[in-house]
Parts: C-alpha cells; sequence; structure tokens
C-alpha cells in the first residue's frame, strides 16, 4: 500500500515510472465538475469517479482483488478505508468473483487511512481494504490498473 498526496506524484513516479499516464490523467482531467462514471484511460487501465455515501458498519467488509491495483483518489470530501495485510488466515465472506475481480472478506482491519481531497491510496492484490468507513459523502475516483502493468 501507498498514501500519497497528488502534490507528491512526481516523486512517487522515481518508483513507478508506468504510473505516469495515471496521474497526468487525474491531474488534467477529474476535479468536482466531472461527472460520475467510468472513463477509459488506455485499453486496460480505466478510471470510475463516483459520489458516495459511508457504507453501514455492517458493510465495511474486507475486499481484494488479483488482476487491478487499486488507485483512489478523493476528488472532494474526507475518505476513511480499512487496511489489512492478506495472509492465509483471513475468512472468506464472499469468494472471489473473477468477473469482478473481487473478493470479500470478515477480518476487521488492523488500521484505518484518513484521507482528504487531492490524497490517494494505492492498494495492491496483498492489500485487502474497506472502502466508504467515512462520516458523510465522498467523491472519489479509482482507477484500476492492471498488476501486469507494472510488472511489464
Amino acid at each position: 500500500m501507498l498514501v500519497s498526496s497528488i502534490k507528491n506524484y512526481k516523486n512517487i513516479l522515481n518508483f513507478f515510472p508506468q504510473l505516469n499516464i495515471v496521474f497526468d490523467y487525474i491531474v488534467e482531467n477529474i476535479d468536482n465538475k466531472t461527472l460520475d462514471g467510468k472513463y477509459n484511460i488506455t485499453k486496460s487501465i480505466y478510471a470510475v469517479v463516483q459520489t458516495c455515501d459511508p457504507k453501514p458498519k455492517k458493510e465495511q467488509v474486507l475486499e481484494k482483488h488479483k488482476k487491478y491495483i487499486d488507485l483512489q483518489y478523493v476528488v472532494s470530501g474526507k475518505e476513511k478505508i480499512g487496511w489489512k495485510f492478506f495472509d492465509k488466515k483471513f475468512k472468506v465472506l464472499k469468494k472471489y468473483n473473477p468477473k469482478k475481480d473481487i473478493s470479500f472478506y470478515s477480518n476487521i482491519p488492523d488500521t484505518y487511512i484518513n484521507l482528504k481531497k487531492g490524497e490517494f491510496a494505492i492498494f495492491f492484490p496483498e492489500d485487502t481494504h474497506a472502502p466508504l468507513c467515512c462520516q458523510k459523502a465522498v467523491k472519489k475516483c479509482i482507477v484500476k490498473i492492471p498488476v501486469k502493468y507494472l510488472n511489464a
């Protein structure tokens, strides 16, 4: 997992230069006026902009992806995301759905990340995360980046 501010994205590119297209897209295209919806960045990378209400406590469960890395960027408001490193001791709530690239777990997060406008978190396949543990509605941009894109 990586947490930072969009103001710091050029330093992140020193470690992940492949993400240049993603950060350029966010900086040039994503703001409060961006309509909710799906936006293709490349053939394999896409962004989903959504305005979301907080999830009820019982729905704040950990999720995990195998094929995609999540970059969750806060456009406006504040987001609180639970996090726990994945290991074999996890209790499956909903088994992996390959079409949606997601599985859910009943484990409790080890920590919570608080993000405000202009901040983001990147979740890799070993990072389970529970989004929308916030108190109020948040507008965010979730960029789905194929794992193989960073391995290229």
